[in-house]
């Protein structure tokens, strides 16, 4: 009988590895649990959920600011050009840009008011939208799934 990662593929023949599978089930959970944020993200302040990141970033380092790499490390999800990232936001008036004295060549960036201000809108949503999600599989197995993610991330191998 076909597990729910071969239904969802619509796949037929058995998978290369359990590996394999487990992969294609995390990438496939991955997508269809941030789908909904992704949406309302867009529709609800025209943000994706880099900008997003980005701004969460900056709000929980205010009043320092950070440095384009130091945010690019704290992202969930990698962004190579988070410079590009910072001037759409900066367009918008969310978030600002200044050169640090001490190294004229790093540029600083901080959250605005106005960004404040956008991610008070949605902190009811971020708190609301993982127990929409997640919140049916209880206590117990939220506990073993997030020992497993523990496990996962702490082991991730090399590739190539």
């Amino acid at each position: 009988m076909a597990g729910t990662v071969a239904r969802e593929l619509k796949q037929r023949r058995a998978f290369a590895s359990q590996e394999q599978e487990v992969l294609l089930g995390l990438r496939i959970a991955a997508a269809r649990l941030m789908e909904p944020w992704e949406k309302f993200l867009k529709a609800t302040a025209e943000l994706t959920p880099n900008q997003y990141n980005v701004l969460r970033i900056l709000r929980g380092s205010h009043p320092t600011r950070l440095a384009c790499g130091e945010i690019a490390e704290r992202m969930i999800a990698r962004d190579p050009d988070i410079t590009r990232l910072v001037d759409r936001l900066g367009r918008r008036g969310l978030v600002t840009r200044g050169r640090r004295r001490q190294d004229r060549r790093v540029v600083e960036v901080g959250i605005t008011e106005k960004g404040q201000q956008q991610l008070r809108s949605l902190d009811e949503h971020v708190d609301r939208f993982p127990r929409a999600m997640l919140g049916h599989l209880g206590s117990r197995k939220l506990e073993e799934l997030r020992a497993l993610l523990d496990h996962v991330i702490a082991g991730l191998g090399a590739f190539p």
